[in-house]
């Protein structure tokens, strides 16, 4: 596997000279199994260089798992500039905690209201589906995702991915 942090820091984004060193987009880590699955967890401001680093190397239209620790917003305001999205036959399957009364796609959408936005999530070219997930193990995108809840003031998971490529090639 290869992970790379495209975001680090906490509530608010400060990218610049300043922050270099320790990174200032807000939470974005990009993984990527040595069988080519794509997994991003959280989806802050990191997410849109990221996004545009996808684009970029992509021949085709891009296949990527978004794992959302929880909703906040420093976890999820770089959903709506993720370049992926934008690019028709696209595939991005959105997971993310069993929230209490609102639905993933609800809570992304609301980001999204015209008021604040000028595409609604419904215009988007990409097809987007969402997995609402509780504490278990999951198959995801070629990999075996185990969630655990976290202590946080929203209901939040962590995520540890298991890829089979990536355990046999460490033996």
């Amino acid at each position: 596997m290869r992970v790379r942090f495209w975001g680090t820091r906490g509530s608010i984004a400060v990218p610049g000279p300043g922050t270099v060193g320790f990174g200032g987009n807000t939470s974005c880590v990009e993984l990527t199994t040595s069988g080519g699955a794509c997994f991003i967890f959280d989806c802050g401001t990191g997410a849109r260089p990221l996004g545009g680093k996808l684009v970029a190397q992509a021949s085709k239209p891009i296949s990527a798992t978004i794992l959302l620790s929880h909703t906040h917003w420093d976890h999820i305001q770089g959903f709506p500039f993720f370049a992926p999205l934008l690019v028709p036959g696209s595939r991005i399957t959105v997971c993310g905690p069993e929230e209490s009364g609102r639905s993933l796609r609800d809570v992304l959408s609301r980001q999204m209201d015209f008021t604040y936005f000028p595409l609604e999530i419904g215009q988007l070219p990409a097809t987007i589906t969402f997995q609402e997930l509780g504490e278990g193990t999951y198959e995801i995108g070629g990999a075996r995702i185990i969630a655990q809840y976290l202590h946080h003031p929203a209901m939040t998971l962590g995520y540890r991915v298991e890829a089979a490529e990536d355990a046999n090639r460490a033996k």
